[in-house]
């Protein structure tokens, strides 16, 4: 929706002669939207949202996700180029995390959650770039997200993983907090009063109570209406006091009001589908000289201003909703000097605003393993193709069952929870369903919920938030050379030698300072490779300081865990296991022996599905012959593999593309199975850092092993699971020698996650392996989807085995911050 702006300087009950001078009001209006304009170039808004797969994991899964990163209007923000995602415990220790390279405000990218990673329980994906840590970290994305262990056993699963439930927190005490609409309660004002209530553990609990006066009168009374928040109404009355009598639990407690004040304002406001209808009270004796102004801001914008003469108590005006995009909207009632008197925060909703997502599927049902087309439409609320960016998660939902309140979606987390400080409990709840039945329910979060990105004082002091850490433009290197009598090395020469096989060189030229500096490196994490430099002499006894990252992982805050159902949680685990117990059985199947002595190559193929036994191949490479690779597989093992050569794919039998492995002297390409599934797509989706190990076959054996398929040789890769301390053997490999002179150094750099292909198998070919079952959860992730000018783009996959619904979800926005999401459903059979 785009930005409008509107300033009444009198409200609509009175007029303005045209000859008349400008009203001095509009002077300070004018004054208020500058300096907030001002305040909003210099810490200017990025909120984050991430996409995932699906909802909940189990050790041994991959946490796919797609991450969108916006400024204040849901535009897609060019300010940040790097992105970072944490996977947090219950304990605040960061247990994985990814680096992202930002495009345009785009990433996407994997998790692996071996279990050297993770264990069953609670942890929290948290995501933020750095010029967010200048501001508080309640605006970083937060998500809760559950991970069990199919790999328990049944015993131990049902042990630890059940229905969550209150019983020990019934008896815990319960918090109540009292919020007076605008901020407070004025004597002889009748005003609408919310309250939330917390227990110990950070959630609501469900009271009930009623209001006594000084002389124990009853004079209103209370209960929740949802997430233990509502409202009661209350005048109160000079010289009197008063006290909430709150029942819960079977227990009851008495808590004080907070105090009225003799003379002041009361701003009250409320909605219509159409209108805010505002309503401004004042105390009897407050002076009614000057006027009082009402400015309404969203997203650090004003938007609304409108001002008035003070002859009265009571004031009321109607503001179209229309003017205002949707989200939450700031509506501030400033004094005749000029000061914030009162404050009221709103939602707004314009559901209709959404981008209108169309899914077409080319069948009704389809049957296992089917191949499944469908054709998306994205059009604006008017209509009109839209060009936008889009991701989408297909799931079997027999197996990934959820709720839809319990989803953190785009709109909840970009309209609601990236704009509002503190814990919000399932934030889509107010989203889903009949909306409009919700709206009170999601006022008295507007009531009770601590927000502010800034406090007036500030903006009307010109007084802007210190800026420590700046965005992120790429990630590189910086440092400086010096000679061996420890002066700087001016105009010196610089080579970067990256260890990735073939070597890539990059230089440069250090200033008179001897400072260098190479960024926008696209390379990802524990990338090695060797700085030399150069005098201008040609002298190479110099010595290297490479400049040390500056950045820290910020603090962790705990939040509250949700108390959801856990039955679907539990019944993914169970399906997983079957998954699980699939893969184990067969990789039992297929070995014959065991190496007999321990040592990295045995550890490497300790999990191999080879039929010649783990280790008993051609030739074996490990993952330590991998360290450095910066390509799919298929291009680091080119030059690698004895008696293998490497061509274009021009064959029928692949669909990846890129290059193919054959056997010399043999016209057919090489057979390749990954973790015990033949892929016919190549090598060309397997990341080089995911491998274990690469066992080759290229001799008779192979035929004798495999038919057919090993027929012209096979290649075996197994990937790493999380039995495994991988990282402990790398470091065998990598050091980083900051001091030693001689123009050389080597040195590890702390790169992006690259990205890695969601691996789809394509049953409509030939060679595809129909024996194995297909128990995937998730059948198809597409973070980078991009509508063409017709708004439309095809989906194309194949269905698992798994039967029953399957459902679809694709979320994403236009260049106009507009956003969509859309649930699709389709069954198999």
């Amino acid at each position: 929706m785009k930005k409008l702006f509107f300033i009444l300087f009198l409200l609509p009950s009175l007029c303005v002669k045209a000859q008349e001078p400008v009203n001095p009001i509009s002077t300070k209006i004018k004054g208020i939207i500058e300096s907030l304009d001002n305040f909003s170039k210099k810490a200017a808004i990025e909120k984050v949202h991430i996409h995932f797969d699906k909802p909940y994991y189990t050790v041994g899964d991959t946490m796919w996700v797609k991450a969108y990163v916006v400024n204040e209007s849901n535009q897609l923000s060019p300010l940040s180029k790097v992105l970072y995602v944490d996977l947090v415990n219950d304990k605040g220790m960061v247990k994985g995390n990814l680096t992202l390279p930002l495009n345009k405000g785009l990433a996407w990218g994997a998790l692996t959650l071996g279990d050297s990673l993770v264990q069953e329980g609670s942890y929290h994906v948290r995501a933020y770039t750095t010029w967010m840590r200048n501001f508080a970290d309640d605006y970083f994305f937060d998500k809760e997200i559950k991970i069990g262990n199919a790999l328990a056993s049944s015993q131990k699963q049902n042990s630890t993983v059940t229905p969550n439930n209150n019983t020990q927190a019934a008896k815990s005490d319960v918090g109540v907090q009292f919020f007076p609409e605008g901020g407070s309660l004025v004597n002889s004002i009748n005003s609408k009063v919310a309250f939330k209530a917390i227990g110990t553990d950070g959630l609501s609990r469900e009271i009930s109570g009623y209001i006594v006066d000084k002389n124990n009168k009853q004079v209103a009374t209370f209960k929740t209406e949802h997430a233990g928040m509502g409202v009661f109404m209350l005048q109160p009355e000079p010289g009197n006091n008063y006290v909430a009598v709150v029942k819960y639990n079977g227990g009851e407690k008495r808590l004080e009001l907070p105090k009225a004040q003799d003379q002041g304002y009361v701003l009250s406001v409320s909605q219509t589908s159409d209108n805010i209808l505002v309503s401004i009270n004042t105390s009897a004796k407050l002076p009614q000289s000057g006027s009082i102004a009402l400015v309404a801001q969203a997203n650090n914008t004003v938007l609304y201003a409108a001002a008035k003469a003070l002859n009265g108590t009571t004031f009321n005006t109607v503001i179209p909703k229309s003017r205002f995009p949707e989200g939450i909207l700031q509506l501030t009632l400033f004094s005749p000097d000029f000061q914030p008197m009162a404050e009221r925060l709103i939602f707004i909703q314009h559901p209709d605003s959404h981008l209108r997502i169309n899914i077409a599927s080319d069948k009704p049902s389809y049957k296992q393993r089917d191949k499944v087309h469908l054709n998306l439409t994205i059009t604006d609320q008017d209509g009109k193709p839209v060009t936008g960016a889009f991701s989408l998660a297909v799931t079997d939902e027999t197996k990934v069952p959820f709720a839809e309140e319990n989803e953190k979606t785009i709109f909840s987390n970009l309209l609601l929870s990236s704009d509002i400080k503190g814990f919000i409990e399932k934030p889509n709840y107010y989203f889903t369903g009949n909306i409009a039945e919700k709206a009170s329910q999601l006022d008295d979060l507007m009531l009770t919920q601590g927000w502010r990105r800034f406090v007036w004082k500030d903006i009307l002091t010109n007084t802007t938030p210190t800026i420590t850490y700046k965005a992120d433009t790429a990630r590189g290197i910086s440092g400086r050379i010096l000679a061996s009598n420890g002066k700087p090395a001016a105009n010196a020469k610089v080579f970067l030698l990256f260890d990735i096989g073939r070597g890539i060189l990059i230089d440069t030229t250090a200033n008179a300072e001897g400072r260098f500096s190479f960024s926008n490196f696209p390379f990802k994490k524990s990338t090695a490779f060797n700085v030399t430099a150069t005098d201008t002499k040609g002298n190479k006894n110099l010595k290297i300081e490479i400049d040390k990252p500056t950045y820290e992982t910020p603090a962790f805050t705990p939040l509250p865990d949700e108390q959801i159902d856990n039955s679907n949680l539990n019944t993914y685990l169970a399906n997983s296991r079957l998954r699980f117990n699939d893969i184990r059985n067969e990789e039992l199947n297929n070995k014959s022996r065991m190496l007999k002595e321990v040592d990295i190559k045995e550890i490497a193929v300790k999990n191999s599905s080879s039929l010649a036994g783990p280790g008993n191949a051609d030739q074996t490479l490990t993952f330590m012959d991998l360290l450095g690779c910066q390509y799919d597989l298929s291009r680091c093992l080119e030059g690698r593999l004895v008696g293998v050569r490497f061509l274009r794919d021009t064959s029928k039998f692949f669909s990846g593309g890129g290059t193919v492995p054959y056997v010399r002297g043999f016209s057919e390409p090489m057979t390749i199975i990954v973790d015990g599934i033949e892929r016919p797509d190549g090598l060309t989706t397997v990341m080089s850092e995911d491998v274990a190990s690469i066992e080759v076959l290229r001799g008779g054996g192979a035929s004798a092993l495999y038919g057919l398929h090993g027929a012209n040789g096979v290649i075996i890769v197994t990937t790493k699971k999380g039995d495994i301390n991988y990282e402990a053997y790398k470091s065998l490999r990598q050091h980083n020698d900051s001091s030693k002179p001689g123009g050389l150094m080597k040195y590890v750099f702390n790169g992006y996650d690259l990205r890695r292909e969601f691996y789809s198998p394509d049953y409509s070919i030939p060679s595809a392996n129909m024996q194995i079952a297909d128990q995937r959860s998730t059948i198809y992730w597409k973070p980078n989807i991009i509508t063409n000018e017709q708004g439309k783009t095809d989906i194309n996959f194949f269905n698992a085995d798994g039967t029953g619904n399957y459902r679809v979800i694709i979320e994403g926005l236009d260049p106009d911050g507009s956003l969509g999401r859309q649930v699709y459903r389709y069954s198999v059979k």
